[in-house]
């Protein structure tokens, strides 16, 4: 008896939905074609088409950190951005590394945030990569081409996340990690010349092996091999100290470090991806420059 009373209900409901006369309204789903401006073409021109990279610009708080104040990107500085990061990033990739590499290992998404992304303890976030498959890059509205400080500081984001994809792809030998293992966490409470001492290129690359890594990388290709080497070895160690003889030895460690790391990287760059990681370095440094003249 409760079976047909079942079956009975189940074709009273099938009725009733089939046979209703509600009207429920417009769809809120908008299936009409966007229009595009002059920007929106010339990145499916430059990224969409030949790389299958899509680019968001408009502000969607689908792909932002909800407890931060952020902004968005400000239309007149999106394709100047974006020019120059095909200049210095994605064409000498292409060139040194291949098309079919560019088009595999550069992640789907690029997000674009006009303002700085500051956290509770006072740093900033300048970039975030997300599995290979999307990086989102800040301070899109302070962006001058001609400004050396402010290019560096975003295109050693960008060649940092970069860094994450690749080894996120290919790990780089675990040996990497044993040369400076004094990691920390709390990496904002030591300078530059600090982090030199120790062994470590940038005091973020203390935070961990992986961060080290891809800061080897990223401070490798926003300099020129002559300014790499001059940072390399520009820990500060004042005569007056007391201790100048130790901290000079230290510093001298730390150079020996950094040079070992050095060293591995181009290797991997090298025997992984048959990039030659000076030759690539010197490309990116001289777009750098005939940008900024331009």
């Amino acid at each position: 008896m409760k079976k047909y009373i079942c079956f009975l209900m189940l074709g009273v409901l099938l009725f009733s939905s089939c046979d209703s006369d509600e009207d429920l309204g417009e769809s809120l789903i908008d299936t009409s074609t966007p229009e595009l401006n002059e920007t929106d073409k010339w990145i499916r021109e430059n990224f969409t088409i030949p790389y299958n990279i899509e680019v968001k610009y408009r502000f969607d708080d689908a792909e932002v950190d909800n407890g931060k104040v952020l902004t968005p990107a400000k239309l007149e500085k999106v394709r100047p951005f974006l020019e120059a990061m095909k200049t210095v990033w994605i064409d000498p990739y292409a060139l040194y590394g291949g098309e079919d590499f560019v088009k595999m290992m550069v992640p789907k998404l690029l997000v674009l945030v006009g303002s700085h992304n500051y956290n509770k303890n006072g740093s900033i976030i300048l970039g975030q990569a997300e599995n290979g498959r999307k990086v989102t890059i800040f301070d899109i509205n302070y962006f001058d081409p001609a400004d050396k400080t402010i290019m560096d500081r975003i295109f050693s984001t960008m060649q940092h996340e970069f860094g994450h994809i690749l080894h996120q792809n290919v790990m780089y030998p675990l040996e990497y990690e044993k040369i400076t293992p004094g990691y920390t966490t709390a990496w904002m409470n030591y300078g530059k010349s600090d982090a030199l001492v120790m062994g470590f290129i940038t005091a973020y690359s203390m935070n961990n092996p992986n961060d080290d890594f891809v800061e080897m990388i990223a401070k490798m290709l926003t300099k020129s091999r002559e300014e790499w080497n001059e940072y390399v070895e520009s820990a500060y160690v004042s005569s007056w100290d007391p201790d100048y003889e130790l901290l000079l030895k230290q510093k001298e460690e730390g150079i020996a470090k950094i040079r070992q790391k050095e060293e591995m990287v181009v290797n991997y760059f090298l025997q992984v991806w048959n990039i030659d990681l000076y030759e690539l370095q010197a490309h990116i440094h001289e777009v750098t420059v005939n940008l900024a003249n331009k």
